[in-house]
């Protein structure tokens, strides 16, 4: 699934069970690799992507550190916190943005450009009104975040030192 054989992101999200949740990391926190492009090909963005003319893979869909995190945390209750990360299946595209996370009121979306897939660890951009709101509904605006970044940051703050106690 990973665009090389060597994870890069991968063990600092596996990292983040141990540290967040007070618990050595699982296997089955994560998801398999075959499972991951299974569910990429069969999401609402894939079939956008196909209409649109492209093979609809993970690699097309998703830059590596998302990709990493669905295999390190896919599983795990990390996915779902204040904030609400998409299931693989799940993807959507609006204004030309793959949207993977979403606030738990629903109200803010945070999105890859498609163009930037590609990219290892690309800059996301979020919107202030829902995942369901159709195409140039809201203005997208950088966060100056990489999507590790951004996943690192929102799951560390989800879990507060008082949520740890």
């Amino acid at each position: 699934m990973a665009r090389r054989d060597t994870p890069v992101f991968y063990p600092g999200f596996q990292g983040l069970v141990s540290k967040l949740l007070d618990r050595p990391w699982q296997a089955s926190d994560g998801m398999p690799p075959a499972e991951l492009q299974h569910q990429v090909q069969q999401s609402i963005a894939a079939q956008q992507l196909q209409e649109l003319g492209n093979e609809p893979t993970a690699d097309r869909l998703i830059p590596l550190s998302l990709q990493e995190f669905y295999l390190a945390l896919g599983t795990s209750e990390m996915m779902e916190t204040n904030h609400f990360f998409f299931d693989p299946d799940e993807l959507e595209i609006r204004d030309n943005m793959v949207m993977f996370v979403e606030d738990a009121n629903e109200s803010t979306v945070w999105a890859v450009p498609l163009d930037q897939v590609t990219l290892p660890d690309p800059i996301i951009f979020h919107r202030t009104v829902g995942a369901d709101e159709p195409d140039g509904a809201g203005t997208w605006k950088s966060t100056d975040s990489t999507v590790s970044e951004f996943i690192t940051e929102t799951l560390t703050w989800n879990y507060t030192e008082d949520d740890l106690d």
